[in-house]
């Protein structure tokens, strides 16, 4: 929120989010390659105060327009021990409260535009929402435990590419 303004202004544009790609890519597979090849934390039980207080600020990255905030803290967390399991688990946790956050400032932001005539297409887009997140990352939890970050990293390069040449050739 303190941010929101300037990153409108100044992060918005095809070229800073295409930077945030890049960059985001790099540092997954930094994690991936210079993290602990025996990482000692493998539950959300091991983590200590200062490592959660270390991933949830590695999450600032995420303000930077094409910076992925669960790349960045799942990065980050690999690169403090944290097995990448246990990273996601600890990423997907994290973004309840941010997530709740941003959706009542949004809602507050835009209370003129809600229409209460149109209530139940609020609740079945929420609903369904809910359903699609918890399949898509019950499916994404077993995935970077068995791919780890590295794929991640080369969609986002390969994105940023197509992007970058359909956007300036």
């Amino acid at each position: 929120m303190l941010f929101e303004d300037f990153i409108d202004e100044h992060l918005f544009s095809i070229e800073t989010v295409l930077i945030g790609l890049v960059i985001g890519a790099f540092f997954m597979i930094i994690a991936d390659k210079f993290g602990p090849k025996n990482p000692s934390i493998n539950s959300l039980d091991e983590i200590s105060y200062l490592k959660a207080l270390t991933v949830g600020t590695v999450q600032c990255f995420s303000l930077w327009p094409g910076f992925s905030r669960s790349g960045s803290t799942i990065s980050g967390g690999v690169l403090l021990g944290l097995d990448h399991r246990t990273a996601a688990d600890f990423t997907f946790i994290m973004a309840v409260p941010i997530m709740l956050g941003a959706s009542i400032v949004s809602l507050v932001k835009n209370w003129e535009a809600i229409s209460f005539d149109h209530l139940s297409f609020y609740a079945a887009g929420f609903v369904t929402a809910f359903i699609f997140a918890l399949i898509s990352i019950k499916f994404f939890l077993k995935l970077i435990s068995h791919i780890k970050l590295v794929p991640f990293a080369i969609y986002r390069l390969l994105l940023a590419s197509v992007l970058a040449f359909i956007v300036f050739l």
